[in-house]
């Protein structure tokens, strides 16, 4: 589950010269190790969003990522107690599976350092430094809205991105 690259660097130099005098002269330099261990960080999707069905004259669906077990459910696997960013576009466009219709999604998302979403912080695009907990996990929540005054019928489909950046 833990990804680690590891660049080791090392560099040992010896120089032996012969004087005329038949004494050996012996230089030897060494480099101390120095490693630097970059972990990289897993996003593990365990439920996508779920919409049910839309009842006739509805003009919006919003699933809240905090009380509504009907948000997508992912796991940021990362290094222990280490902060890191998170990034995504806030508005998604989704189009129709057969058809030439489209519909714009507005994410929220909710974040937790425990396995609580009742519990869990809306996050904003400027939230700052987030945290992974003593076990290197952070738990994400994702919901929204879609207007639906000018949809047409259909299935509707699109993909959501968030990017986590080690800090």
């Amino acid at each position: 589950m833990k990804n680690f690259s590891l660049i080791l660097f090392f560099l040992s130099i010896t120089v032996a010269t012969n004087a005329q005098d038949s004494q050996k002269k012996s230089f030897s330099a060494m480099i101390n190790v120095n490693a630097e261990i970059i972990q990289s960080v897993e996003l593990i999707t365990e439920n996508t969003i779920s919409f049910g069905n839309v009842q006739p004259g509805q003009q919006e669906i919003y699933v809240n990522p905090v009380t509504d077990m009907n948000a997508g459910y992912m796991i940021a696997v990362g290094g222990p107690n280490t902060n890191f960013r998170l990034n995504y576009l806030p508005e998604r466009e989704l189009t129709q599976a057969d058809g030439d219709g489209t519909l714009t999604f507005t994410y929220e998302i909710s974040g937790n350092s425990t396995d609580d979403q009742s519990t869990s912080d809306i996050l904003e695009l400027d939230n700052g430094n987030l945290e992974f907990n003593n076990e290197g996990l952070y738990y994400i929540w994702v919901g929204g809205r879609i207007n639906l005054q000018n949809a047409a019928p259909g299935n509707y489909q699109g993909d959501f991105t968030i990017e986590i950046d080690n800090i």
